[in-house]
């Protein structure tokens, strides 16, 4: 690694993430005695001992828990800092990393991926398919889509998309056991729903003023987007999907709408969105780039639905 004026602060970073001079230096491409070297230059110029070494183990002293937060929040500022300056003078370049929704995976993805890799291709993309929620600062990802109610965080955010959450099933469904259309019908229903945290909670059904809230006992539970979608195409229950994802079923008569005209929200009524969460307000070219492109697909996924 190039050693330039932040060279003690990366040192004493790698040094505390890794709890060891040897994996540090490894790493950093240094010697461990290199790696030694700026960790007592950095203590004497703070005049505070920073780590606690041993034969077994290298941690943290409290004022060092401290330091290290400032100095990795120094590091990040200029890595941003660095990446602007790259982009403003090469634009997007470099390795795009950032975890969705699996349903997006087989929806709305594939679609901005093409178009995005083909203006951008000095833009490599690694992303990471899953329902959980996952921390971009703690994964190293540029960002992490996330869909539903946007949680209070020490993240910044930008707002995707709004859409519906609608009740859909098969016509095969339908046809074997009829179709609701109130919410208190569905208890004589087969539901199946997703296994994610924020998820397994009341259904409250909104159809203008009205909200119906139920309890909703699934007949079958699954873990991800596209395993709920699945089941639902195959017969077998009712499904709350987002409207991103089941319209084109819809449009396709492969899903119908259940209770026609209701909406699942949260408690108070509101619609969920879809939204991006990530650790810095600079974000990297090849991010906004991304970002600007996942909109403009839903943008026109939204602008087709409304023609039908």
């Amino acid at each position: 690694m190039e050693r330039g004026a932040l060279w003690e602060y990366q040192v004493f970073c790698a040094v505390a993430e890794r709890q060891s001079f040897v994996l540090a230096a490894r790493a950093l491409g240094a010697s461990p005695s290199a790696v030694t070297r700026a960790v007592q230059s950095l203590e004497r110029q703070v005049g505070a001992q920073l780590l606690l070494r041993s034969k077994s183990s290298v941690v943290l002293t409290p004022q060092g828990e401290s330091y290290f937060q400032s100095a990795r929040g120094l590091l990040r500022l200029e890595g941003e800092a660095r990446e602007a300056l790259r982009d403003t003078q090469l634009g997007a370049q470099g390795r795009l990393r950032f975890s969705a929704p699996d349903l997006l995976g087989v929806t709305l993805l594939p679609a901005v991926l093409r178009r995005y890799t083909a203006e951008h291709p000095g833009v490599t993309v690694d992303i990471s398919y899953t329902d959980k929620w996952v921390d971009p600062i703690a994964e190293g990802l540029d960002f992490a889509i996330r869909g539903g109610f946007p949680a209070s965080s020490d993240l910044l955010g930008a707002r995707l998309w709004p859409y519906a959450r609608l009740l859909c099933a098969s016509p095969d469904y339908v046809a074997r056991m009829g179709l609701p259309r109130e919410p208190e019908e569905l208890g004589r229903h087969r539901l199946i729903m997703h296994t994610g945290p924020r998820v397994l909670k009341d259904w409250h059904l909104r159809r203008d003023k009205r909200i119906v809230r139920m309890h909703a006992e699934p007949a079958v539970r699954v873990s991800t987007g596209s395993g709920l979608m699945a089941l639902a195409l195959q017969g077998v229950g009712i499904a709350r999907l987002a409207d991103w994802a089941a319209a084109p079923e819809i449009a396709r008569g492969t899903l119908v709408p259940v209770c026609p005209g209701y909406t699942a929200t949260s408690a108070q009524g509101a619609a969920p969105q879809m939204h991006a969460v990530y650790a810095s307000r600079t974000l990297p070219a090849r991010a906004r780039a991304m970002l600007t492109a996942i909109r403009e697909c839903a943008e026109d996924l939204q602008r087709q639905a409304l023609k039908r």
